[in-house]
């Protein structure tokens, strides 16, 4: 026989090659039926040491011989292939190298040979197997369109145009068949991502094949023809919508309001005032593609969740917070969208949100009854100042509001948000005067101007606006400046040393009520005033939260300074004529001499009244000094027993009290009228509970922590908000408990109810309850609750639907939120702590991760250092690192708790799902795994980048059926060869599993 136009892909052997031609000569003389040339063919090729690799070659080689294919050898191919003599790629590679055009009936053999061999191809489970399988089947389906596209080519200048037709219908046909197949769908999916350069060359082809279609040359095609054609490209494009859309984790349209929208307002107005509206943002639009908020909803949600909290916190301290954020903070924010967005109209986004929050008449009614003002009308013109609205809607939206009110309401200009608007316009120019005026020159000037910002409720208002714009920091770092130069005197005498003393003073209170109001972090970070006197005394000495200093930390400078003020104190001098020239110097020294003078009334040595004259003596010109002493008196006080308290106890209470005749020249008043509540708030913690001012008691004495949390995030869930008592007793047990055991009250609170819309309402609060600490509770819920539900047996039963299902979204929700926050802040420069103190809990943490990020021997700086694996910090995914030739390992960020926490609770499922035993923890872990597909490619990328391989297979033998082939493609990373090779495996263990009903059509893959 003639050798073919297939060339031979490598030499055959001459023995078991003529041993095979002469038994096709005798299959062919005595017409052998397809299981006797099996039969006899066996036997050839065992006594051949079982090589039949050459077997494709050799019968095409003689199928193809003349211009007619040999049928019965093409018959006898196609059995072994199909029997598994052969591997089936071994002869679909070895087809697509036949392009002899010119042999139109041995090209349509070909054609339906391959139809047959790839509709019924039978698999192993084996990884490498199942990604030759999936590159075999794309370059079949390259090799049939290459086809289609020669034949419509020769058409025009030959003569056998109804063989080339055939060829067009035969090639469309088993186009179809193959690609009209769900595993097949997927197999190529995976194609794409192994060889791109041989997908490209098949994308391009079909684009030819769709370009000639519309040609002149294809009006010699039959309609019928070019109808199979359409059709078999239509199928095959399939396969780029294999990638699953993402769903909403959390369906709340069954409420009137959105609560997680609702909370994350709430958190981020009262306890966030001072932080950047930047992550703000982030949590929003996270929030928004989770549940799959149209804009206009989102909108709505926010501005319902502003008026909400001016109504709940209307003449409380709160309200200037919540005026601010709205006035102020709220526009900023929507700009930021703005600009972040430029191909969205945000303006009739923000259009319809009003019009749908207009629909809640009876709110707006309440809040501007409360606050005296046309609360809406201002709100919408800051938008339209902002260029968020137009002139048309700001005038429509007016009239609107102005119809639905009905009766006009009576406008006090103490109103809080005409108070925040007009300061938001007066706080530039009184930046501008601070950072102007040089007080070495005209120091009454600058001391009139500071005694104005702090008459009546001027500085609050100041401040809520500074904290609101983000100009908070610049404003302290000026007051840090004016103390800084108020605390050395220059040698003047009279009233000029007399106002820089009160200059000194003044602007100490003023630090000292931002770092109460706002935390300590908006005075120690700025790099110019961290060596400033004020910021080193206040992170060393003044308390936080009740949290009071080490008394060590109060250490005099001299200490013949500290006996001489002794002796001016116990005798009546004026302090202030001592020869102390700085200023710090007093404010140093005076707590080690009132330890002393305290020492000598509590043995006697010294008289109550001469105690009272001391004091008088103390507070009659400076209000810081009493400051500093009630500092470091609570501290004296947090250490000794309640019976040695009485003394200093009323000490404290003298200090409070106002002087008896103080200078009037010298702004007492307005001095005092600061110093007052900065005092309540330094000594509250530390007095009986019957002479606290404005104490709440978040934890009563005859309460437990758990019993507080259970009835307080119950009411939360009861009522779908959070109102303020609910935050601020929240944020107490956060910080008095940590994070371990706040995770798990709110995840057992949440997971009481069995019913769905309940269990909805809860996930949708308590994930935005989580915001009040994401970082930590997150770890918490990784570490600590999950492991804890998933191995104890008594909390199977929250495991279970629909429980576990609502316990799957929280915590894909919590980590793509975590993973967000994460990734925002390394793309921008770190911003303030949120704008709250931190918990002593928080600040062991960072130093824990601090010791754990610490290298053992460090020769280089961090940045230098090589990325390590996971398997360098004591992980065992030995997969992570799996890696083909030529192709870079994964790296991970190994210091990352998150990445830890992650890869720790990966493990601990995999293991978990090994159990032959279908039990709720496996309905957990389908249901994690789904749930992270639902949230989007890029966040289950993150979200199952440390599942171990074997991890898909035990779930699929567990539970048939669970995930089908979309969703393998979304579990599976295609970018990197492991990946891609559990996702072909997966695929073809699936459609195993699921047997005829995956083989209805008829283009079916089988598998063995």
């Amino acid at each position: 026989m003639e050798s073919s136009s297939i060339s031979p892909v490598k030499p055959t052997s001459t023995s078991f090659a003529s041993k095979v031609k002469a038994l096709l000569m005798r299959a062919w003389r005595e017409r052998w039926s397809d299981h006797q040339w099996g039969v006899h063919l066996k036997s050839v090729v065992n006594s051949c040491n079982g090589d039949s690799k050459e077997l494709p070659e050799i019968l095409l080689q003689q199928a193809l011989v003349g211009p007619n294919p040999n049928a019965l050898i093409i018959g006898y191919l196609q059995h072994i292939v199909l029997s598994q003599m052969i591997p089936p790629c071994s002869a679909l590679n070895l087809i697509q190298k036949y392009d002899d055009i010119s042999k139109p009936y041995c090209t349509i053999g070909l054609i339906e040979l391959t139809d047959a061999i790839a509709c019924n191809i039978s698999v192993t489970s084996g990884m490498e197997s199942s990604v030759v399988l999936c590159k075999c089947l794309q370059k079949t389906l390259h090799w049939l369109m290459m086809c289609i596209l020669q034949s419509m080519k020769a058409m025009k200048d030959s003569q056998q145009q109804q063989e080339y037709i055939s060829i067009i219908d035969a090639a469309s046909v088993a186009a179809l068949h193959i690609a009209d197949n769900t595993t097949v769908q997927a197999l190529l999916y995976v194609a794409m991502s192994e060889d791109q350069d041989n997908f490209r060359d098949y994308e391009q082809a079909v684009i030819n094949v769709r370009g000639t279609l519309s040609q002149p040359v294809s009006d010699m095609l039959p309609s019928q023809t070019k109808q199979k054609v359409l059709i078999a490209q239509q199928t095959m494009s399939k396969v780029q919508d294999m990638a699953l859309p993402s769903q909403p984790l959390c369906e709340v349209s069954h409420l009137g309001i959105c609560p997680t929208i609702n909370t994350l307002v709430t958190l981020e107005a009262v306890l966030n005032p001072s932080s950047d509206v930047q992550p703000f943002i982030d949590q929003l639009c996270v929030s928004e593609r989770l549940l799959h908020l149209p804009r206009p909803s989102l909108y709505c949600e926010i501005l319902r969740a502003c008026f909400m909290g001016l109504n709940n916190c209307a003449d409380t301290p709160e309200e200037l917070k919540w005026a601010a954020f709205t006035y102020l903070k709220l526009p900023q924010a929507l700009r930021y969208m703005k600009q972040q967005s430029p191909n969205q109209d945000i303006g009739e986004d923000l259009y319809q949100g009003l019009s749908e929050l207009m629909n809640s008449v009876p709110l707006l009614d309440l809040v501007e009854i409360k606050l005296k003002c046309e609360c809406l009308k201002f709100l919408i013109g800051e938008f339209s100042k902002n260029d968020l609205l137009d002139k048309a809607q700001t005038q429509q939206l007016m009239n609107r509001r102005s119809a639905d009110c009905g009766t006009k309401i009576e406008t006090s200009n103490h109103a809080s948000p005409i108070q925040i608007i007009r300061n938001e316009q007066q706080l530039p120019k009184i930046i501008k005067t601070l950072d102007n005026a040089d007080a070495s020159k005209t120091p009454s000037d600058m001391m009139s101007l500071l005694c104005l910002l702090t008459s009546g409720r001027n500085l609050d208002f100041i401040l809520a606006v500074a904290s609101s714009t983000g100009k908070l920091l610049g404003l302290a770092s000026k007051l840090v400046k004016i103390n800084e130069f108020a605390k050395q005197t220059q040698g003047e005498m009279g009233k000029m040393a007399q106002t820089r003393i009160m200059l000194f003073d003044i602007s100490f209170l003023m630090l000292c009520h931002i770092s109460q109001v706002y935390g300590l972090e908006i005075i120690a970070p700025s790099p110019e005033y961290s060596d400033s006197f004020f910021a080193h005394w206040a992170t060393r000495c003044l308390p936080e939260d009740g949290k009071y200093k080490c008394i060590d930390n109060f250490t005099p400078t001299d200490q013949g300074k500290v006996d001489l003020l002794i002796q001016h104190l116990i005798s009546g001098v004026d302090v202030n004529k001592l020869n102390i020239t700085r200023m710090n110097e007093y404010c140093l020294n005076f707590p080690l001499a009132l330890q002393e003078i305290l020492i000598a009334w509590e043995h006697g040595a010294v008289s109550a009244d001469s105690i009272k004259m001391i004091m008088e003596h103390i507070k009659n010109k400076m209000c810081c000094i009493p400051i500093v002493l009630c500092a470091w008196l609570c501290s004296y006080i947090s250490m000794i027993p309640d019976k040695a308290r009485e003394k200093p106890l009323q000490m404290i209470q003298m200090l409070q009290t106002p002087a008896m005749n103080p200078d009037p020249d010298l702004n007492y008043n307005e001095r005092y009228a600061l110093m007052t509540p900065i005092l309540h708030k330094l000594i509250n913690d530390i007095l009986p509970v019957s002479k606290r001012v404005n104490y709440i008691n978040y934890v009563p004495s005859d309460k437990l922590p758990s019993e507080v949390m259970d009835e307080c995030i119950k009411g939360v869930f009861r009522r779908g908000w959070l109102d303020m008592k609910s935050v601020q007793t929240l944020e107490y047990l956060l910080n008095l408990c940590g994070s371990d055991w706040f995770c798990d009250r709110c995840i057992e609170a949440m997971l009481e109810s069995s019913r769905l819309e309940d269990l909805m309402k809860a996930l949708s609060l308590v994930f935005a309850i989580f915001h009040m600490d994401l970082e930590h509770i997150t770890l918490s819920l990784l570490f600590h609750t999950l492991p804890r539900l998933l191995q104890t047996t008594g909390y199977h039963n929250l495991l279970s639907d629909p429980r576990g299902n609502t316990l799957a979204k929280l915590s894909v929700m919590i980590l793509v939120s975590a993973q967000n926050s994460k990734n925002a802040e390394k793309d921008t420069i770190p911003h303030l702590r949120r704008g709250r103190k931190r918990s002593r809990k928080e600040v062991e943490l960072e130093d824990m991760e601090e010791t754990e990020c610490r290298p053992v021997k460090r020769s280089k700086s961090s940045s230098l250092e090589p990325q390590l694996t996971l398997d360098s910090e004591g992980f065992n995914f030995d997969f992570l690192t799996a890696k083909e030739d030529g192709e870079t390992s994964p790296t991970f960020d190994t210091k990352d708790p998150l990445n830890k926490s992650l890869a720790n609770l990966m493990r601990l499922m995999n293991a978990l799902s090994q159990d032959s035993q279908v039990s709720p923890r496996m309905s957990f872990i389908i249901n994690f795994v789904r749930e992270a597909i639902n949230c989007g490619s890029q966040n289950a990328k993150f979200t199952l980048q440390f599942m171990p391989p074997q991890m898909v297979s035990n779930l699929l033998k567990s539970v048939q059926g669970v995930f089908n082939n979309r969703h393998i493609l979304q579990i599976c990373d295609l970018s990197t060869s492991i990946g891609r090779k559990v996702a072909t495996q997966a695929i073809c263990q699936n459609s195993r599993l699921q047997g005829p009903a995956n083989s209805a059509k008829t283009g079916t893959v089988n598998s063995t």
